[in-house]
């Protein structure tokens, strides 16, 4: 391999990769259609800028980072290139020729990761590993925070998660828990949502409540982009146990137990960079698993039905 990556786009998400592939020794060139530049607090982080995507076999991965509804087209681009690609999630945006797009990754031999990085913590992981599917009978999953203090940078409408055409919107920029769910209790067979816009100025919808069925169990899901107060907790009821996992106040209850959890290094930042090592890994064992791909594909299903 050859340390050096290439970075597709300059927001937030894209600023945090930058930060981690530093502390993972590689040497980074970004690339951003409209020319935008990334600004770093650490000056020792050296920042390289391309400005068009040629001679791709000089990187070991491409990390998409650019607006969602601009994903597909690079993707596709980058696998005819045969580059490993970390495309952040949501994959796309609206329903696309993911077929097509599977048979090219397949025959190209590569590997196209997601990026759910709450998938790398250790209670989620604790969670998907103590908890029998079978046993399930009900489940809220819940999250709230207010990503125009989330994510600082641009302002107002330049803000793509702000903006629903461009792939933003609550159910989208949220998408984690639809993820989670579909990690932990199993794939969403029935999904009915209702929608609101905070304020009627707004070009998105920034609150949702969903009314889930899988198999014969029975769930919930509420996303906020609102709430001045970050929030996010998943609830699952078995026929003996009862767990809640608070995210945000870092704590576990089992029953009526309660255990504070250490949270050093699960921090945002720190999830990040455990998800790119993952990927990374992943590469260097030459494993090309269509797990990631295809449930990526599963959980903008379940997204375009929560718009319906």
């Amino acid at each position: 391999m050859t340390n050096k990556a290439l970075i597709i786009g300059t927001g937030s998400i894209a600023k945090k990769h930058v930060i981690n592939l530093h502390a993972l020794k590689y040497k980074t060139y970004i690339y951003s259609s409209t020319k935008n530049k990334i600004n770093l607090e650490n000056k020792k982080v050296e920042l390289n800028y391309i400005y068009d995507l040629k001679n791709l076999k000089d990187y070991d991965f491409a990390i998409l980072a650019n607006s969602t509804n601009k994903h597909i087209n690079i993707l596709n681009y980058l696998v005819d290139n045969k580059i490993h690609t970390y495309c952040e999630k949501p994959i796309n945006n609206k329903i696309f020729n993911h077929n097509s797009l599977r048979k090219k990754i397949v025959k190209k031999k590569i590997l196209v990761f997601i990026g759910y990085q709450l998938l790398q913590h250790k209670i989620i992981k604790y969670l998907k590993k103590k908890i029998d599917k079978k046993r399930i009978l009900s489940f809220n999953f819940e999250v709230g925070h207010d990503l125009t203090k989330w994510r600082t940078g641009k302002q107002g409408k330049n803000r793509y998660f702000m903006n629903q055409s461009k792939g933003g919107g609550v159910i989208f920029e949220l998408i984690h828990e639809v993820n989670l769910i579909q990690n932990l209790i199993g794939k969403i067979d029935y999904v009915k949502t209702l929608k609101k816009k905070s304020n009627k100025k707004n070009n998105f919808e920034d609150l949702a409540v969903s009314v889930i069925k899988i198999k014969n169990i029975i769930g919930s899901l509420n996303q906020d982009m609102v709430s001045p107060v970050y929030y996010r907790k998943i609830k699952i009821l078995n026929k003996k146990k009862l767990f809640i996992f608070d995210m945000a106040n870092n704590t576990l209850q089992i029953n009526d137990k309660i255990i504070k959890i250490n949270n050093s290094k699960d921090s945002y930042q720190n999830l990040l960079k455990k998800n790119l090592q993952f990927f990374i890994r992943l590469i260097k064992k030459k494993d090309t698993n269509m797990k990631y791909f295809d449930q990526s594909i599963n959980d903008l299903k379940t997204a375009i039905k929560m718009h319906s």
